[in-house]
């Protein structure tokens, strides 16, 4: 069978021949099609025109459709346009499609946020690790805390005021014999940090390590502590409760109540007495308000 050799693509044959139809999906486009498509549809004189001829024959005047209704035309664009506002409608009411949009949305401003905030961000997290780097290390004369030691200050904690200044005091003499330096990589940038306090309480008192949080509670107890005693290193937080006693660390446990939100409310308190009744929320407020009296 032979094969019969087309000198043009289907597409291009069917479009000149008028086999096309309209693929516009809204009233307006197939009734602009329909007269786009009419002067093809007409008869045309038999002969192998080349493609100047068949041009000058398609756009010759006797050839142009000019029968276009505006009114029709405006008719069909009005009922477009309300359907496509009545689909958005419905797209943006459906709860489902809703909160996909909100997505989509967020995604594209974290999309165009990222560049500029890490960029910002790296920088501040630089500067913040060459200053914690100008900071000396820690000293303190008394030895390392060992896991039983730890067990028993946390087991014992909610007995007194003076067992919650004492696990606070280990933890922050804790700080001075773990490895919690910076990381770095060949190239000079901060890459992480060693394990620290939380490194060790997994090592080493693994049923501590859940608490973690709780326990830099205490250790920053202990710090405010230090600060409104004056208390510099090497001098441990535990001697601030061997007599005689500093008059700050005597108010504190004069009260009995092993509270630790009271505790620490007092605390900051001393410490920053002129936040009380400005900014601070109304639960920090009242604690601060019950220590004061």
């Amino acid at each position: 069978m032979p094969c019969t050799k087309y000198r043009h693509s289907a597409y291009w044959y069917a479009y000149h021949r008028g086999w096309t139809y309209s693929e516009a999906r809204t009233l307006t486009g197939e009734y602009l099609d329909l007269h786009t498509y009419r002067p093809r549809m007409r008869t045309r004189p038999d002969g192998e025109w080349d493609g100047k001829e068949w041009f000058k024959w398609r756009n010759s005047p006797e050839q142009i459709d000019s029968s276009i209704n505006p009114l029709v035309l405006a008719i069909f664009a009005a009922v477009d346009i309300g359907t496509a506002m009545r689909n958005e409608v419905r797209r943006i009411a459906d709860p489902v499609e809703r909160d996909r949009m909100k997505r989509e949305l967020m995604r594209d401003l974290r999309r165009v946020r990222r560049p500029f905030y890490y960029a910002s961000e790296v920088e501040r997290r630089r500067s913040l690790a060459i200053e914690r780097r100008k900071i000396r290390r820690r000293r303190t004369t008394a030895p390392m805390p060992t896991p039983e030691l730890m067990l028993k200050a946390w087991n014992e904690r909610k007995s007194s005021r003076k067992a919650m200044i004492l696990l606070g005091g280990i933890m922050h003499d804790l700080e001075c014999y773990v490895d919690n330096f910076l990381k770095f990589d060949e190239f000079g940038n901060v890459i992480g940090r060693n394990g620290g306090i939380r490194g060790w309480l997994k090592e080493n008192v693994p049923e501590l390590f859940p608490k973690y949080k709780t326990l830099m509670r205490y250790k920053a107890l202990a710090v405010r502590i230090r600060q409104l005693t004056e208390t510099e290193d090497p001098k441990p937080t535990s001697k601030l409760l061997i007599p005689p006693l500093n008059k700050t660390v005597a108010e504190i446990l004069s009260e009995e109540a092993p509270v630790f939100s009271h505790v620490f409310a007092m605390v900051e308190y001393k410490l920053s007495a002129e936040t009380v009744m400005l900014d601070a929320p109304k639960r920090i407020e009242k604690k601060r308000r019950r220590a004061k009296t």
